[in-house]
Parts: structure tokens; sequence; C-alpha cells
């Protein structure tokens, strides 16, 4: 099997990389933009720690169907406001888990988010994440944005 399977994506944050991380890490902001399209977060939770879990329940439509999944996982390295590292994966999916680095840097006027996503056990998983990323990242934009 090969786990080398990985996706890389930057996207531009108008906000200090104080507050993207906090955005990250913190559930009151994780569940208003942690969610591709116009998906929703009913809850959210973070342990903050090497070794803490988290967890994001999202609720919407995937493919015109009616979706709730949960992603949970722990914490694996944390460097505060430069880099998040934690496991991944989706409640009830005995897939093994992947591995989501996130990290931050000063750029002129905010924050340069770069997402590595790696683990994957196959291209078609890979392509199906780097969707919901893209459009996570994008709702992330757009509330430091208004």
């Amino acid at each position: 099997m090969n786990t080398n399977i990985k996706l890389q994506l930057k996207q531009f944050i108008k906000a200090k990389r104080s507050q993207v991380f906090d955005a990250w890490t913190k559930p009151e902001l994780m569940v208003q933009w942690y969610h591709p399209g116009a998906m929703t977060n009913p809850s959210a939770s973070s342990d903050l720690k090497v070794g803490g879990k988290y967890h994001i329940e999202m609720k919407g439509q995937m493919d015109g169907k009616p979706v709730n999944p949960t992603a949970s996982g722990e914490y694996t390295k944390i460097i505060p406001n430069e880099l998040i590292s934690f496991t991944w994966g989706w409640d009830g999916d005995p897939s093994s888990k992947t591995l989501v680095t996130i990290e931050l840097k000063d750029v002129e006027s905010g924050t340069e988010v770069t997402l590595t996503h790696e683990r994957f056990e196959n291209t078609d998983k890979r392509d199906h994440h780097q969707k919901g990323w893209f459009g996570c990242l994008e709702n992330l934009a757009k509330f430091y944005n208004n």
C-alpha cells in the first residue's frame, strides 16, 4: 500500500497568525468556518496539547445527499501561532488515520496558511479531501475577510 500520497494547499488569510491559529484550535471559532461549502458545524471540541483530541461535526449536503460526518483525531505537534499537526479520520470509518499539518507564515497584510494532508491510501481519497479542504480554506478566508 502506498501511503505517501499527499495533497498541499495554500491560502492567504487577512488576519494575524495568532488569530488564524485560534481559528484552527478554539471550538467557538472552529464552528464558524471548519466545513466545506455551505455545510455547518453543529459542534467542535479541542484539547490543544500533544496527545489531546479534537472533533469537528459537519452537517449539510454532499453530492445531493444529506450528510452529518464527524472528523476526529489527536494533536501530534503544536508550535503556537506557527504549526499544528494532527491525525485525521472520520468517525465510523475503519480506514487508517491520515496526518494533517497546518503551517502559518507572516505575509504582507496577513497570514499564509499551508495545509499538507498526507498518508492517503489512494488518490481517490486524496482528491475527495482536496475538494473538502479547498472549501474549508475558502470559508476561513471569508471568515476573516468579512
